[in-house]
């Protein structure tokens, strides 16, 4: 075959696929379908990682009705406002930066008097939780109930300083030891920890209305 009739087959080809012009629409074509369909699969890969993480997302949500949602943060909000109230009142009894007056009659009033505020406040709380422990989470009630030993504790310290059967010092028995200050710290420590569980525990919350 000679390079004349192989030229005459060349052409006839062009014209048939529609010139040159046809042949580069056609090349085109071809690489806009492989962008596009590149394209399609990032897209697609990224569709596939942000489901994934919405799927994650609501793995961590819970689901409660608004009035298991209100019933809780009610119940929640109780218990806060009188914990609060019980490591205030402890932190009162055994500062741990104490300014206490000079004069020790005076101070031993003044140590009489926030004993004698601490104790209904620890009752209060240690009732509050009580009455209410089907309604807690065990990682929360452990908390609560940790705050309460630490607490009572603490107003056993006070006691134990009029203790007749104690052969210490009269001056030793009448200050609170290091143990007791250290335990004021780990209280405020245990209570903020507490308070970060909860806090995220409701925003975790996603409420439903009732219907």
């Amino acid at each position: 075959m000679s390079w004349v009739e192989i030229s005459q087959i060349a052409a006839a080809a062009i014209v048939s696929a529609g010139g040159i012009g046809g042949i580069i629409i056609g090349v085109v074509s071809f690489s806009a379908n492989k962008i596009a369909d590149r394209m399609d699969k990032k897209f697609q890969a990224s569709l596939d990682k942000q489901l994934e993480k919405y799927k994650s997302d609501l793995s961590k949500k819970e689901y409660v009705s608004k009035t298991k949602f209100d019933t809780e943060f009610a119940l929640y909000r109780e218990l806060s406002l009188n914990f609060a109230d019980m490591v205030k009142s402890i932190n009162i009894l055994i500062p741990i930066y104490a300014n206490l007056p000079a004069d020790k009659k005076a101070r031993l009033e003044y140590e009489k008097k926030c004993y004698e505020s601490a104790c209904p406040a620890v009752v209060k709380a240690q009732d509050t939780l009580n009455s209410n422990i089907p309604f807690i989470s065990e990682e929360i009630f452990n908390g609560y109930e940790e705050l309460l030993r630490l607490s009572i504790l603490q107003l056993d310290e006070y006691v134990e300083r009029f203790n007749a059967l104690d052969l210490r010092p009269q001056q030793e028995k009448e200050s609170f030891s290091p143990d007791a200050y250290k335990r004021t710290r780990e209280i405020n420590e245990k209570w903020k920890k507490l308070n970060n569980t909860i806090r995220a525990y409701i925003s975790n919350l996603d409420v439903m209305e009732d219907k």
